[in-house]
């Protein structure tokens, strides 16, 4: 099985009736003190979409849908190595989350 279809079905179960998953990416969670979790993040007309994997990746870890409304603002910016990017976003209660994706 590729990581795209598995991806797919992962991210379509947080969907909500009526709306469609737009954009799914492979990424990474980058968290404090070097840990990190590979998952999947994807994009619907009201959220963004995640599933995070176990080590192994493919034992699903958690989910989660991060409303719009709950996205203060978004930062985005190169990573050091090459097709990927870092993604920032600040939640409205002050808290940042961070993801390594790929292109």
């Amino acid at each position: 099985m590729t990581f795209y279809e598995q991806m797919v079905p992962l991210l379509s179960n947080l969907l909500e009736i009526g709306e469609t998953l737009k954009a799914p990416i492979c990424g990474t969670l980058l968290q404090k003190k070097r840990n990190y979790t590979f998952g999947y993040l994807g994009l619907s007309e009201n959220a963004i979409l995640v599933s995070l994997l176990q080590g192994d990746s493919k034992k699903l870890k958690g989910t989660n849908r991060i409303p719009f409304s709950n996205i203060q603002k978004t930062k985005v910016r190169k990573s050091l190595f090459p097709l990927q990017y870092i993604l920032q976003i600040y939640l409205t209660d002050g808290d940042m989350i961070k993801f390594r994706i790929s292109k």
